[in-house]
């Protein structure tokens, strides 16, 4: 496809960078240069200097038929401008990255029609949504729905003490509402001891899971608690979560965790923002104080609370201040980073993180891309792997043939988890079969994701 995005702040070239490995024709326009060059030093993708309000500089990609425009810059008002900019000019599709939450609640007003905006996109409620899975759900360390809520997966460690390692998963007695559809295993480095190795694996029957395996369940979403008596993990509830940072990620998670009768405590440093969040978070407790001061986070007994989440609106500090927490005593520290360098240092530490900014927007790009028949997609192993929900057409040659039977026509690193057909979900068992306008939700490497339309 031929795609236009308007920003090249850290979001907007990430997305560039994704869509251009994905072989799509990007024209990035930014109205710094300096930030113009570094990108088209890494990636593969047309740039332009300008700024995309004014009309002439839209106009001037008319010729070359793009598909979409995508707006990511910092400013809703830029983007919403520049939407109904392109729509006009004749872009056919138009994305709006939008802040302020008004404008993705349903209300009288149709913003869409308004602002020529066909699909909005909240970066915030997204990083605010995906920190609160991490909370609420504090054994999990992935959980996603599916099929209108009717599927769900979630991705756990097996513990060392769990009695059923070793077994061929079609050994296993896996209840029959579920299946494993992914393991991330770790094993040391044969050429470095000191270094771990990581394997992705797609799980078949004579597969097996070890002690110590990430593993992601899909199942009914009914049956998906017992996941936790099975593999003998302990369940716990929040009760308290304290959050440093009063940004827009922050004062969005603590609105939503208000709502759950969860206490709150927010530390933000700037004392206008204090007064701003303590308008608009009633339940909870504003302190204005810096999150980096160590005497003040020991003497508020950051180390009683059930999640300690850091997310000011620089990575540096997140880093610094997560890791100041871990070595408080906090048990659960979460960390929003837009910068991925820091997952490897962050894991070491035991540290959960958010990068769902940035990765989030663009498995919604990628979603919206092909419409058609993908409608979500989930990123799972630090992207290195993705769960996608689709459609199958008419056209698909797969139908009607027993899941068992398929295996020598997909991609080995490809799973059929679960099949909804006709509002009834069925997992992906051998006997399956599949049919044209079943939703299917795959487990898949990222490199075949092209591939799919042409499979199903």
């Amino acid at each position: 496809m031929n795609i236009v995005i308007l920003g090249a702040g850290e979001i907007g070239s990430y997305l560039a960078s994704v869509l251009a490995k994905e072989q799509h024709s990007v024209t990035l326009i930014d109205k710094d240069p300096i930030i113009l060059e570094k990108v088209s030093e890494k990636t593969d993708v047309a740039t332009l200097l300008g700024y995309g309000s004014r009309w002439k500089i839209l106009d001037t990609l008319i010729e070359s038929e793009p598909d979409i425009f995508i707006a990511m810059t910092g400013d809703d008002e830029t983007n919403l401008v520049s939407c109904a900019i392109a729509k006009n000019l004749g872009y056919p599709k138009t994305v709006a990255r939008v802040k302020e939450i008004g404008f993705l609640a349903r209300s009288r007003l149709d913003f869409g029609r308004l602002f020529y905006v066909d699909h909005f996109i909240g970066a915030e409620m997204l990083a605010a949504n995906d920190i609160l899975k991490s909370i609420i759900n504090p054994e999990d360390l992935a959980i996603e729905n599916f099929a209108h809520g009717a599927i769900q997966m979630r991705t756990i460690v097996v513990p060392k003490e769990w009695e059923k390692v070793d077994q061929q998963l079609s050994k296993l007695s896996l209840p029959e509402e579920m299946i494993i559809g992914l393991i991330r295993r770790k094993k040391v480095d044969p050429k470095n001891s000191e270094k771990n190795k990581e394997q992705v694996i797609f799980p078949h029957g004579t597969d097996h899971i070890q002690a110590g395996d990430e593993i992601t369940v899909l199942g009914e979403t009914k049956f998906m608690q017992d996941i936790h008596s099975f593999f003998k993990i302990e369940q716990k509830k929040a009760k308290s979560v304290l959050i440093v940072g009063g940004s827009p990620v922050g004062v969005r998670l603590a609105h939503i965790l208000e709502m759950r009768n969860i206490h709150v405590k927010v530390i933000e440093k700037d004392e206008n923002r204090c007064k701003e969040i303590a308008d608009l978070l009633p339940k909870s407790t504003v302190i204005n104080e810096d999150g980096k001061n160590l005497d003040f986070l020991e003497s508020e007994q950051i180390s009683d609370v059930d999640a300690f989440v850091v997310c000011t609106n620089r990575d540096e500090e997140n880093f610094l201040i997560a890791n100041v927490g871990k070595y408080i005593g906090c048990k659960k520290v979460i960390c929003l980073i837009s910068n991925i360098s820091f997952v490897s240092i962050l894991k070491v530490e035991n540290i959960k993180y958010s990068v769902s900014e940035k990765v989030n927007i663009s498995n919604r790009i990628l979603s919206i891309l092909h419409e058609e028949t993908i409608i979500s997609i989930a990123s799972l192993c630090d992207n290195k792997a993705k769960v996608i929900e689709i459609k199958v057409s008419e056209k698909c040659k797969l139908v009607g043939i027993p899941l068992s039977e398929l295996s020598s026509k997909l991609p080995k690193n490809l799973i059929i988890s679960a099949i909804e057909n006709r509002g009834r979900v069925m997992i992906g068992k051998g006997n399956r079969i599949i049919s044209p306008g079943d939703t299917l939700i795959l487990n898949i490497s990222p490199e075949i994701l092209d591939q799919l339309q042409d499979l199903f």
